[in-house]
């Protein structure tokens, strides 16, 4: 490829990031939303780290690809991460239907003059919507 083509087309990527970036995104559910949310944001920081690495090679014209998986690197993790921030219980009941998932550990902090650790983790098992 040639080089002012390659940039071209990675201005036109960082452009089409920063465009759909001011869009809201827009879904039925708000768990969905927020992980849409947080895979666009894991691009944007994805694509970032990856133009970072670039700069530390010694032919950065020959390494631009660094972009795209870092861009694809940053979109998994986001969406990991808004996965683990929607998901709470294990099992959930909703108008007769049971749905099961993944649930959250969250670490809390207790005071407690027995205890040698005052980090609890808690995992929410059941969730019943009424």
């Amino acid at each position: 490829m040639k080089a002012p083509k390659t940039r071209k087309i990675v201005s036109m990527i960082v452009i089409s990031a920063t465009i759909l970036s001011a869009i809201p995104a827009s879904a039925v559910d708000q768990a969905l939303q927020e992980t849409l949310q947080d895979a666009l944001y894991g691009v944007m920081i994805g694509t970032l780290v990856g133009g970072a690495t670039v700069a530390f090679t010694k032919k950065p014209a020959k390494h631009l690809v660094n972009f795209g998986v870092g861009a694809g690197c940053g979109a998994i993790g986001g969406t990991i991460f808004g996965l683990a921030k929607a998901v709470r219980t294990l099992a959930e009941i909703e108008d007769g239907t049971i749905k099961f998932a993944m649930p959250t550990i969250v670490p809390e902090v207790v005071d407690s003059p027995t205890a040698s650790n005052n980090v609890a983790l808690s995992v929410g098992l059941l969730r019943i919507t009424y």
